[in-house]
């Protein structure tokens, strides 16, 4: 099949209308995403100027090469658990390398033809990753949260744990102010269509901690005062003690990208009635990763949240995306001065505010209801998640649902093909 990406071919019948509409969701849908691009960043332990500049280049290169018009890829929730494990024990080079051999192995996928097996992927495995994520990132939060501390560390279930038992009495007042006003604010605005709470949060908590001096960590407490200095990390010395460990959490970070993208494409696909080639995805959301790998390294895919705001906000081609790209660098210079002043609590709860949208909890209740094979393959690959190594979780989850398709899939081994006799 002949690749001609959507941008090209929307061209043939741009006009002034579909600009417009595409200007003003891009600058709607940027002041909504700027905010979790930065807490994103500092959530997997890397400068918030890496989340901005990750989410700029991963925008405008899917929206130029890819196959949807209304798709948006940006930095995800969903890999903050993997990358701050990352950073934690290796540092950010460690990152850059292993997003960028995620982002090759997603190029190799694609040239094999992997796209339609890792579609096929049940659903009782991949929302057993999202569940297990979900726990490992709002337990990362729980010291955030009760302003105890802001270290990003490797092991976030037993510390989240350990602090509630033992460090009750260190709980900052301030902290617990500010997250309760930041849950309220983004409860009471979340039916709000145009209203960027996020980023009247961040603003607000900010200015709280300039002005009025709340004693909380904030991102200076992590990173310093130098907020905007960039390094390409990938220009260090390459460690070959890392390269197993690479491979491993590439390969995991590599099956995230894809499953997380196609389920944004096939929201994409059903808001708009378009089709997409699965291997052509790989391709596209590889190309990203390689790119963002030079750029802070963080992961990034298709989002299905954004892609849904996009179209909400009344996005007509891959031009809002590109422009979206342009909007987050101009929203990172005019907003890089209040940087340094931004709470950690405020930022702890746009995550888990990300991690509740990520979640289908709708689906997990349902998956309580199927067939006992089917909940035991989401809570064992839940489990996994949670208690190992995301690259074992992602190899035995795999496993998981390859046996769950041969299972539901029965006629494949036992039948014989239409017109023709079956020997026993």
């Amino acid at each position: 099949m002949t690749w001609l990406p959507k941008s090209v071919v929307c061209l043939s019948y741009y006009d002034r209308f579909r600009f417009r509409s595409d200007a003003f969701a891009a600058l709607v849908l940027t002041l909504q995403t700027f905010p979790l691009a930065i807490a994103i960043a500092v959530a997997t332990g890397v400068p918030p100027i890496y989340g901005v500049l990750c989410a700029a280049i991963a925008g405008l290169l899917a929206s130029v090469f890819g196959d949807s018009k209304i798709r948006v890829t940006a930095p995800n929730v969903v890999f903050v658990a993997v990358a701050s494990s990352i950073v934690a024990r290796e540092g950010i080079l460690a990152l850059s390398l292993s997003t960028l051999s995620a982002g090759v192995l997603l190029v190799f996928f694609g040239a094999i033809g992997l796209g339609a097996g890792i579609r096929m992927l049940p659903r009782p495995v991949v929302v057993g990753f999202s569940t297990g994520i979900a726990v490992l990132v709002v337990s990362q939060q729980v010291p955030a949260l009760l302003g105890i501390g802001s270290q990003i560390v490797a092991d976030p279930v037993p510390r989240a744990a350990l602090m509630l038992i033992r460090y009750p009495g260190q709980i900052e007042p301030h902290a617990i102010i500010l997250v309760f006003s930041t849950l309220i604010l983004i409860t009471a605005c979340r039916r709000a269509r145009y209203i960027p709470t996020s980023l009247v949060a961040i603003t607000t908590g900010a200015l709280l901690v300039k002005f009025g001096h709340f004693p909380v960590y904030t991102i200076e407490s992590l990173f310093g005062s130098d907020l905007m200095s960039f390094r390409i990390h990938l220009a260090g010395a390459f460690r070959l003690d890392l390269l197993g460990s690479i491979l491993a959490q590439g390969f995991a970070i590599a099956v995230l990208v894809a499953t997380e993208s196609y389920q944004a494409m096939g929201l994409a696909a059903k808001l708009t009635g378009e089709r997409f080639n699965s291997n052509g995805e790989l391709f596209v959301q590889g190309g990203v990763n390689v790119a963002c790998a030079f750029a802070g390294g963080l992961p990034t895919s298709g989002v299905s949240s954004h892609t849904f705001d996009n179209a909400r906000l009344g996005a007509q081609t891959p031009i809002a995306g590109i422009l979206q790209a342009v909007f987050l660098v101009v929203s990172l210079l005019l907003m890089a001065p209040l940087f340094r002043f931004i709470p950690m609590p405020v930022i702890s709860v746009l995550i888990l505010s990300s991690v509740f949208s990520m979640t289908n909890w709708k689906e997990v209740l349902q998956l309580i209801q199927v067939p006992r094979i089917e909940a035991a393959a989401w809570v064992a690959t839940s489990l996994l998640t949670i208690v190992t190594d995301l690259p074992i979780a992602i190899a035995v989850g795999m496993l998981i649902g390859m046996f769950l398709y041969i299972r539901k899939k029965p006629a494949i081994l036992t039948k014989a093909a239409p017109g023709t006799s079956h020997n026993p």
